[in-house]
Order: structure tokens, then sequence, then C-alpha cells
């Protein structure tokens, strides 16, 4: 099977720490010709009135659109992992969810890490219940960032959902935990409607900057098969 995330050069290097610090960035970022924010703050945002196909849908502002590429980061999202940090004045850990940051009028900060502070380790939750999946849609089958990934886990109690979590991808400049979307497939009876209706409460709020406009459609619709997968008996 051919690799599908980073090259092999790639993987020999990386490290689970320099996978969650990669910049939310954008190729207006690599553009000194072209404005970028995040690059240099208060220039203005190349992507809000340029070609946008790959950036945000959820999560951004005028300041940035960009997407953050980690797929490990989405998938630690949906397990509620910890990132212990480290500095000269001691150890603290920050949840996943509040490690990385919305661009707001800031979209040069990438993380909550302050001054000093340096990885140590991520931590794992005990494996909740129930069946997980990662799916990534991409437009090429390897070593390209994704569209839309989603990070799903359903729990079930016969046909009923006793729990679900869901964590998005590719459309946010963090990775997005739906959780409206969780809440409202808690104690709902599978059915492809419940599925899709979850689909479209993880997008709510959505907005769409012309070239990316499918990203919010796209989304909804790898929610709905995601959690469906995530639901199917494992084999043995």
């Amino acid at each position: 099977m051919p690799p599908v995330v980073a090259s092999g050069q790639l993987r020999n290097q990386a490290t689970t720490g320099g996978n969650l610090l990669q910049r939310t960035r954008c190729y207006y970022f690599y553009d000194p010709s072209t404005p970028c924010n995040k690059r240099a703050p208060g220039s203005g945002c190349s992507a809000l009135q340029g070609f946008n196909r790959i950036h945000a849908v959820l999560g951004a502002s005028d300041a940035c659109i960009a997407v953050h590429p980690s797929d490990m980061a989405v998938a630690l999202a949906a397990l509620d992992a910890e990132v212990e940090v480290q500095s000269a004045a001691g150890k603290r850990r920050i949840k996943i969810a509040d490690f990385h940051r919305l661009p707001e009028s800031t979209p040069q900060k990438d993380t909550n890490l302050a001054n000093g502070e340096l990885i140590t380790a991520v931590i794992l939750p005990p494996p909740p219940p129930g069946g997980q999946i990662y799916r990534k849609v991409r437009d090429r089958a390897s070593y390209d960032f994704a569209l839309v990934s989603v990070a799903a886990l359903v729990d079930l109690d016969g046909e009923r959902i006793r729990g679900a979590r869901i964590a998005l991808g590719g459309v946010a400049h963090k990775p997005w935990r739906a959780t409206a979307a969780e809440r409202q497939l808690t104690g709902a009876t599978l059915s492809d409607d419940a599925l899709a209706a979850a689909g479209e409460a993880a997008v709510l709020g959505a907005q769409g900057r012309g070239h990316n406009d499918f990203k919010i459609a796209l989304a909804a619709r790898t929610v709905a098969r995601a959690l469906r997968d995530a639901a199917q008996p494992r084999k043995a």
C-alpha cells in the first residue's frame, strides 16, 4: 500500500510535537509578494479575495482563513488528548482542544504555548468505547493535505447511540470539534437520517468564501459517512 501521510523522508524525521506545531498556513504565506497577516501581521489576507479553494469555512476571521494541516491533531482532538509542556517554571498540561488557536485578530499566534515552553509528551486517556475511524478527503491519493477530514467515534447500545465524538480537519484554523452534533446524536437511534442531520449540525455556521463553498456540503457528507463507518461492527 502506498504511504498516505507525508513522504518517507518526512516520516523518518518527524515527531509528534513537530506535527502538532506545524504552522497553519496557505500558499499566500509562502509568497512574499502577497499580503499575509500570518507572515506580516497587519498586512492583510490575500486569500479573502483571492483563490481560496483549500481555505477555512469554520472559525475563520477576516484576518486569516488558512486551515491547520495536521491529521494527527484531528484524531487527538476526538480522543480528548492533552499536551504536556515544560518550561523553566515547571510542567503543565493543555487540553488538545485548547492547544491550537483560532485566528481572530492575531493569526500569527498558532498555539497557546507560552514563551520558553517545550512539548514533552502527549497524554492519551483510556480508549473510549465504540467504533473509531479517520476519513480523509483530498485531491491526491497521497502526499496531500485534507480538503476535509473527520475523526469519528460512535458508541452503540443496540441501535441507540450511547455517545459520539466528531472532529474535523481541513475546515478551520485548528482541529474543529463538532460538539453540537455530538450532543444531537447522543440518545438518538442510529439511522441515515440521524447521521445526515449530525453532518449538517457539524457545519452549522460555516461560511464559504467563493472557491471553497463546496467544502461545506463535502464536510457534512463526510461526517455522516464517517459516523456510519464507525458504527459498523468490526471484523475479528
